[in-house]
């Protein structure tokens, strides 16, 4: 492995693991000695996760004639067709928010279990942008808690009145190499509009969302 170009490597290994059926994007990492350390997949929950991790440990063995060890392997799962019993239940431990110049900057820190996940936005300081930060935040610590990048978009954020109460509304894209799911998810704002923000997008993906495991 060490007389391949590692960028180029880990670009293959990519490809071959995102044509594995049902695997919908996935990230390899390699140590400073050039070793592989962590591969992540999104997949979505049509088959087995032990299942696809043998896949990849067998596509990979072939292609690079090198030894995978299933537990650098983790499988996070999507339900697109059916409503289960959602385990993955994230709550808000923290929002912040600060300000330098024209600049803001968002830090969201969600709960899961005892782990503490914590996503940043930062850019220019208006209301709108604001709104969207936060969103971005959120799904930051969803990034960094499935190892994945730009899986989830926020597409839209509105606040509207609804049976005389404000409701706020996400629209958040799942992207993938097979599609785009748009998602939307919403709630009532009780006292602060950003952690409604938090809540409405966790809203959005939370029933997505059914399993980590290695």
């Amino acid at each position: 492995m060490e007389n391949l170009n590692i960028n180029q490597m880990i670009s293959e290994m990519e490809e071959i693991i995102n044509h594995i059926p049902e695997v919908i994007s996935s990230k390899v990492i390699v140590g400073d000695s050039n070793d592989l350390e962590e591969i992540h997949v999104l997949a979505s929950n049509q088959r087995n996760a032990k299942q696809i991790a043998r896949d990849i440990q067998s596509a990979l063995t072939a292609k690079f004639d090198i030894k995978i060890d299933h537990k650098i392997i983790s499988v996070a799962q999507i339900n697109f067709k059916q409503e289960v019993e959602n385990e993955f239940r994230l709550k808000i431990h923290s929002i912040g928010y600060s300000v330098s110049g024209n600049m803001a900057q968002i830090k969201v820190v969600l709960q899961k279990g005892d782990e503490l996940i914590e996503g940043l936005a930062q850019g220019m300081n208006s209301k709108n942008n604001v709104y969207r930060m936060v969103a971005n935040a959120t799904l930051e610590c969803i990034h960094s808690l499935m190892g994945m990048n730009s899986t989830f978009i926020v597409e839209d954020i509105e606040q509207m009145q609804l049976a005389k109460r404000n409701v706020i509304v996400t629209a958040i894209s799942l992207i993938t190499h097979h599609e785009e799911e748009l998602m939307v998810g919403s709630a009532v704002v009780r006292k602060d509009e950003y952690e409604t923000i938090v809540r409405a997008t966790l809203d959005a993906i939370n029933r997505r969302i059914v399993r980590f495991g290695n």
